[in-house]
């Protein structure tokens, strides 16, 4: 396959789902990722009768989620749970994305407090979402600006396919207001491992090798067993109408496709495509 783009790659998170002669496509995403995969996401969407996708994707829906990790109520920052020396190694990071004001200490009766432009970037925002914020921010500046969600949604919504979703925006807040604190404080106090995880995850999904790509995100705030299996149950049972009716290309991030593909081999179908690790063992 010729891509004309260099920066778009063939995708091989793609895996060929069939019962009863009923053939579907399973696809593993990236949330953020460097390269485009915008010819074969076309390849996969033409002739489907449907495209599913984890949760809305629209800036409306987006907005939600924003506004549901504001809570400017609340005294608390999440510098609060970071040490100084972490607090700098991120606004490093992020740098020039949080360079809008030179870095200064405020000398307080109790304590030093470190603003800086990082510090305001996060104000407000409830530990998730500040999390998610920096985190996306240090991918984009990196090159990661593309989402292979977001490209399937607006390929198939391009190509006109009738869009499914397997979560409301109410479920998929639910599920970032419960992820841990203190998972999301010890990722971002090793910031001095994230070029190395990106790049490590980066060559597991171009690989399609799903094993790597569990061993090398734990830590990862968002990839614990009690956000990932209770939502492959949830994806497995929304999906089978449409897969039972054949000619569906279901998108889920790539975490859930050993869970999911564990499920509907239960359930009968033939899974086709790149190596599955052994569920049990996960």
């Amino acid at each position: 396959m010729f891509f004309r783009r260099t920066n778009e790659k063939e995708l091989k998170m793609i895996w060929e789902v069939e019962k009863d002669h009923k053939r579907s496509y399973l696809v593993g995403t990236a949330h953020f990722f460097p390269y485009s995969f915008k010819t074969s996401l076309h390849r996969c969407l033409e002739h489907a009768d449907t495209a599913m996708f984890e949760g809305p994707l629209d800036p409306d829906n987006m907005a939600r989620v924003v506004k549901r990790g504001i809570d400017n109520q609340s005294s608390y920052h999440i510098f609060d749970d970071l040490d100084r020396q972490s607090i700098n190694r991120i606004t490093r990071e992020l740098e020039p994305k949080c360079r809008g004001r030179n870095t200064f200490l405020i000398l307080n009766l109790r304590k030093f407090n470190l603003e800086n432009p990082l510090y305001e970037m996060v104000k407000g925002m409830k530990p998730w979402l500040a999390f998610f914020t920096i985190w996306s921010n240090y991918l984009k500046k990196n090159g990661w600006k593309y989402s292979v969600d977001l490209e399937g949604y607006t390929l198939a919504d391009a190509l006109g396919k009738p869009i499914v979703f397997l979560e409301t925006i109410e479920e998929q807040i639910n599920v970032l207001e419960n992820l841990a604190r203190d998972r999301i404080i010890d990722f971002l106090k090793r910031a001095d491992q994230w070029h190395e995880l990106a790049r490590d995850y980066e060559r597991s999904y171009l690989a399609a090798d799903l094993q790597q790509l569990k061993s090398k995100g734990l830590g990862f705030p968002s990839r614990h067993h009690s956000v990932i299996d209770h939502r492959d149950k949830i994806f497995y049972e929304r999906m089978l109408e449409y897969l039972d009716q054949g000619n569906a290309t279901v998108f889920v991030g790539a975490p859930h496709v050993p869970g999911v593909s564990k499920l509907l081999s239960e359930d009968g179908y033939q899974i086709k495509g790149p190596g599955l690790p052994d569920v049990g063992r996960m």
